[in-house]
């Protein structure tokens, strides 16, 4: 059906359209949520903090991110109102895994857009653009500008490494 859409160049109504954005949401979340801190842990490499972020700094630099991050909606048991004070090597580990799959969640949601602005009327194209950028663009920036302190914690307790403890 996606290759006979693509290939006879027939648009999706706005409706399905609506349904596809609305799915690409919940699909990405599934995939998220399903996948245990093992397999978390092996995406890692792809979420680490790189040394071009500045550990994070870059974030501030260019949006600002302190001014606002604070003012974005959190599902997660993670946000700062829930921070636990007894922070032990476990707890800063399921931290960084959670956060990862954050982000995970955020960029399928905008790797999917990709396909559904394919086959989307051309006159929603801005509409999906500008949804999928504002809800989740400054969710990957949160993540991306956390992660670098938790990093750095874990390695301190944990004696040098960011995962040992959590299976």
């Amino acid at each position: 059906m996606l290759v006979g859409l693509i290939r006879n160049k027939k648009p999706l109504t706005i409706f399905p359209t609506i349904l596809l954005v609305i799915g690409s949401m919940f699909l990405s979340s599934f995939i998220a949520n399903a996948l245990g801190y093992e397999k978390l842990k092996k995406l890692y490499p792809v979420f680490q903090t790189r040394g071009w972020e500045k550990e994070g700094q870059l974030y501030q630099k260019i949006f600002k991110v302190k001014a606002w991050k604070e003012h974005i909606p959190s599902i997660s048991s993670f946000d700062k109102k829930n921070l636990s004070r007894d922070i032990t090597g476990d707890y800063v580990e399921i931290y960084l895994l959670e956060s990862i799959r954050a982000e995970l969640c955020h960029a399928l949601i905008v790797a999917f857009s990709i396909p559904i602005l394919i086959l989307s009327p051309s006159s929603f194209n801005l509409s999906i653009i500008v949804w999928t950028v504002s809800a989740n663009l400054p969710c990957i920036i949160i993540q991306r500008y956390n992660r670098p302190r938790f990093e750095a914690l874990a390695r301190r307790i944990n004696h040098g490494v960011i995962f040992q403890k959590i299976k």
